[in-house]
């Protein structure tokens, strides 16, 4: 593929990707009205958090759409590189991209949520391209705090303890949180 036709097709993608993830933000919404119900305990209902969440992402779908569509098709270089390198390190990191998760929730409730998750966070944003060790602790950390602030000081949810010894280290970090 000639450069031109390979910055093009670079493009595309990124105005494809964010249409993708607009429809799928879109039909995530939609599905929250199925189960908004009110609650005694919360007034706003169950489907409040998770409308929060889309919203954010529906910004950030707009905002990714915006800025593609504004840049400039010669703007962009290609690097010319080996094709077989490029190939396996990006099969490598899209798998690593979605088997992360998969393993994190699988060992989200053996391990615990306050011991896995900040594994999980420095080793996805590493995934995805975070390579200098400050910013990688630094986010990781302010990351953490945020989810920790939100969920167990603020709205009181319920987190997975882990199993066995793990369920006595995450009762431990609790302790010192609360």
């Amino acid at each position: 593929m000639s450069d031109s036709r390979q910055s093009v097709y670079k493009r595309y993608s990124h105005l494809l990707e964010g249409i993708v993830w607009l429809v799928f933000v879109l039909l995530a919404a939609a599905y929250t009205f199925d189960f908004d119900d009110p609650l005694q305990v919360y007034e706003w209902g169950p489907a409040h958090w998770p409308r929060v969440v889309l919203f954010g992402m529906f910004v950030a779908c707009l905002w990714l759409l915006f800025v593609e569509s504004r840049k400039k098709e010669d703007s962009e270089e290609v690097v010319p590189a080996t094709k077989t390198k490029i190939e396996f390190s990006t099969r490598v990191r899209m798998v690593l991209i979605f088997g992360l998760p998969v393993l994190y929730s699988f060992l989200i409730h053996r391990m615990g949520f306050l011991l896995i998750t900040p594994f999980f966070l420095c080793a996805y944003m590493w995934v995805v391209g975070v390579k200098k060790i400050r910013t990688l602790i630094i986010m990781t950390v302010g990351i953490y705090a945020a989810i920790v602030i939100i969920f167990i000081k603020l709205i009181f949810t319920y987190l997975p303890p882990g199993a066995g010894v793990f369920n006595t280290i995450n009762g431990y970090i609790l302790r010192v949180l609360q």
